[in-house]
Formats: C-alpha cells, structure tokens, sequence
C-alpha cells in the first residue's frame, strides 16, 4: 500500500482489521453536502465516462508522458455512512492523500447491482485535500463482497481539478476504525490520467 495512505490513515487514528462482509455498522457520519444534480443525469455520465475510457486512453496516454502530464496518484481510504438519502443507495465518508493532500473523501452510490462475481458500482467520488479538490463520477467492477474482494475503477473528473480528464483506480475491501465505530472500507488508489482530456 502506498506510503502515503498509510501516513493519512495514522493520522486520523484510523486502525485496519479483518472483517467478514459486504457492508458492515454504518457511521452515523454523513459525506459533505454537494449540489444536487439527478440521478438519470449521473447514470448517464458515469456510463459515458466508462465508455470514452477505454478510447481516449489509446489517444492520450502518449501524450501523457510529455512536459507536465505527469499521472496525479490520489489514495482513499472510504466507508458507507448512511444509506440514502433517496435517489442514492448510500452515502460516504473517508480520507484521502497522496497529490491531492491529506484531506476527507466524500460521495454516493448511486446504483449497486450483485451479479455472479461480486457487484458492479456506479457512484460519485469527491476528494477534498488541501492542495487540491475534485469530483468524478466512477464506474466500480467489484470482485467478491467480503474481506479481501477487490475493484476497478473507471471514470472522468467533471468538476474540480483537472476536469476532463480520465481516472482509473482500484480497492481492496477490508475493515477499519473510526471515530469510535468499527465498519467495512475501502482503500485503494485513484489515479487522474493527465493527457486524457480533449483539449490537452
């Protein structure tokens, strides 16, 4: 796991144990309020975000390499902090690091969908750090619901810091404490692909 996330996690006094489960207690804590947008709108531009994924990577990550598109490596430790409210199936709470800064996570899902390997996620992720901030709806391919199941994220930032471009990450489910509640999280990696928006 990154140095840094381990860095932030220490200094939330968050602590990681095992954990059976696909969603354990939920903390009573809820994510930072955002702008209410609807939910067909959401569906429609995490499934985009997917879909033009997989073409401008081929495109843009050529040009990634040159002056200053450095990929920027954001880490994030989340956990559900209430279900709701309608029209999202949950809500959620973390820290984040790496080049966005120390800082909290917040967001939704928005739809949550078991199949035969696990359970495929669309929601909304919102790093807060103090170098920098920003929104990106995300596509999640989970494999497995307990302990030790893993992710891939797809998705674009459309709001905040390098908005346009691309991110891809991944997770690991687990379990951790905080604020005096033990529950199932997720940390893993989200990473902006500089080079991957239109205009760049």
């Amino acid at each position: 796991m990154p140095q840094r996330a381990h860095d932030s996690r220490c200094a939330a006094g968050i602590r990681h144990t095992p954990q059976e489960g696909d969603f354990a207690m939920r903390s009573p804590q809820a994510g930072i309020a955002t702008r209410p947008i609807g939910i067909g709108s959401q569906i429609l531009a995490i499934s985009a975000a997917a879909a033009l994924l997989a073409f401008t990577l081929g495109v843009g990550l050529a040009s990634a390499n040159a002056g200053d598109h450095r990929y920027a490596e954001n880490t994030f430790t989340k956990w559900i902090t209430v279900m709701g409210p309608t029209p999202y199936f949950a809500s959620m709470g973390g820290i984040v690091g790496g080049d966005v800064g120390d800082g909290t996570f917040s967001g939704f899902v928005v739809t949550r969908t078991p199949n035969a390997t696990g359970v495929v996620i669309d929601a909304i992720y919102q790093f807060h750090g103090f170098r920098h901030s920003f929104t990106a709806p995300v596509h999640v391919v989970q494999t497995g619901t307990t302990a030790g199941a893993t992710a891939v994220i797809s998705g674009q930032v459309t709001d905040g810091w390098l908005a346009g471009n691309m991110v891809e990450g991944q997770y690991t489910v687990g379990s951790c404490t905080h604020g005096g509640l033990t529950t199932t999280c997720f940390s893993g990696t989200l990473t902006i692909l500089r080079g991957t928006h239109f205009d760049e």
